[in-house]
Parts: C-alpha cells; structure tokens; sequence
C-alpha cells in the first residue's frame, strides 16, 4: 500500500535503481517504489528521467509540479490506464441530470456536515447548528445554492468577519496549497477508474479538465480548513515544514463506511463506490468522507 509523499525542494536528480526512486543530492537516498503515493517537484532544479516518468505512470503514483510561489499547477497522471476504459467513459458520459443532481446533493450535504464538524472542533457552537440544520435544506442539485449559505458564514465563524477567500494572504495560500494537493490525489484516482476528469456532475467548465475532481474534493475540503485553523498565524512563514505537513494530509484518518481510512484511501474507497452507484443507477450507494479530529493514519 502506497502511503510516502516525496517533496523535492532542492536541486536534485531522480532516477530509477532496482524500482526504487533514487534521490541524488550532496547526499542519496532510494525509496521503494510501491511505498509512494505522490511526488511534489518544487523546485524547477530537478533532472528527472523519462524511466522515472514511465514508471511513474505505471505505478500510478501522481506527480505535481509548482510555481514560483510553491503553489501545486499541474498534474501529472497515467494514461489510459483502465482495461475497460470505453465502457466506463460510455457510463458516464449517458449518466441521468436526475442522477448527477441526487449525487451532488449528497456530496454538498456531507460538506456542510464536514463544516459544521470543524466549528464543533474550534467551540462555535452556534454556528455548527446552524450549519446542521442548514444541511437539512440542501435539494436535488442543491438548485437553492445552500453550499455557498454555508460557505460564506463557515469561513466567518472560522477565521473571523473580514475574512475572504479572495485575499492573498498566508490563509489562503495555505489553504489553496492544501486543496491542490488533495485535487490532484482525487484526479489521479478518478483516472485510475476510468472515467474521464473533464465530465463533472455538477461542475461543467469547458475550461477546466479536473471537473470531476473538482466534485469530489468538495467533502474533503474541511480537513484542510481544521489545519490552517489549527496551526497558520498571520505571522506564519509559509516554508517547506509547512508545506510538507499538508501534503501529509494525505495520510491524515476521515470516516468512511464506518471505519477510519488515510485520505488517500478514502477517495480510492469514494470513486469505487461512486462506480458502484453509477453500475446500480441508486446515487445512495456514494461513500462521502467524515471528518473526525486531525490524527495520522496507523498503516501497521
């Protein structure tokens, strides 16, 4: 099982030795192959081999490149790499709006629970019920707009009135850091089954290739809210320990199916269930993460 992220924030050559990643700096280390999940690449001093990249693809390890601001800005996935790939696609390309509006619906009703955790979590009490009974009212499609009710008052009982996701500041671009990460591990996922990261269920930009992920990451999105809120100042550097806690998130506990799995494993366990609701045509049978207190996953 899959479970190390690889942050490369220095000059670096990556190669291939006896499938194990080989990391050449003033010093080199090697790491199994079947033991990582995701590399970062955050410095554009990296000399990396195309067996590397192939290798990469075939062990569906997702790799993510940054900007000059560490931001992650893009993603790079296997191709193809499900053995009936047509019939999937077919799926869901003639998938019902009935069934794509009963799916979001749940996806946004389990985002305001998730919300309405992390305020329980920092003691605004009042706002989590508010944001409960709010969840109560989301209907097919969420076509009354509840998730962005939500949203507006969550970020302000979390981080204060004169919050807003539109400033730059640490906040967000810790936030944005965080959400990147967990996007490009929902996408690599979604591949991996399948189905296709430009067909969304609800979000439908022709300009965006990761709709789908976009979807799902939805109910995911609050664990790296608690974090920010957790541990980010407005004195807070916004450096490599930082960044490499958040891409730990990926190894962070959710409750899904009634037992406690890494993120990473729960977004595998949410797209084979999603492909078990599309293959019984009941939009119930999704498996949606449950936020509990941040604690590492044991793989032991």
């Amino acid at each position: 099982m899959s479970w190390r992220s690889v942050i490369i924030t220095q000059p670096t050559k990556l190669s291939i030795q006896n499938r194990q990643l080989k990391i050449t700096q003033d010093e080199e280390w090697s790491i199994p192959i079947e033991d990582i999940s995701s590399i970062v690449l955050e410095t554009p001093q990296i000399s990396i081999s195309s067996k590397v990249i192939s290798l990469m693809a075939d062990s569906k390890i997702v790799m993510y490149s940054c900007d000059d601001k560490h931001i992650p800005n893009g993603v790079f996935m296997p191709f193809a790499p499900h053995s009936r790939q047509l019939r999937t696609l077919n799926k869901q390309i003639s998938l019902t709006e009935s069934f794509n509006k009963r799916c979001w619906q749940k996806i946004v009703v389990q985002k305001i629970l998730n919300q309405a955790k992390v305020l329980k979590m920092n003691s605004k009490d009042l706002m989590c019920e508010h944001l409960e009974k709010l969840s109560l009212k989301v209907n097919s499609g969420d076509t009354t707009n509840k998730e962005a009710i939500a949203a507006k008052a969550y970020f302000s009982a979390l981080f204060g009135k004169n919050f807003s996701r539109n400033y730059d500041n640490i906040f967000n671009t810790t936030l944005n850091y965080g959400y990147a990460i967990i996007r490009g591990a929902i996408a690599r996922t979604i591949v991996s089954y399948g189905y296709m990261p430009s067909i969304g269920i609800h979000h439908k930009s022709e300009l965006n290739n990761y709709n789908l992920a976009d979807d799902f990451i939805e109910p995911f999105r609050p664990i790296v809210d608690l974090w920010v809120k957790q541990n980010i100042y407005e004195e807070t550097e916004f450096d490599k320990y930082i960044r490499a806690d958040l891409v730990n998130l990926l190894n962070v506990d959710v409750k899904i199916q009634g037992k406690l799995q890494s993120v990473n494993n729960a977004i595998n366990v949410m797209i084979a269930s999603y492909t078990t609701a599309i293959n019984q045509k009941k939009y119930d049978k999704l498996e949606l993460p449950e936020i509990i207190p941040l604690q590492n996953h044991n793989y032991e």
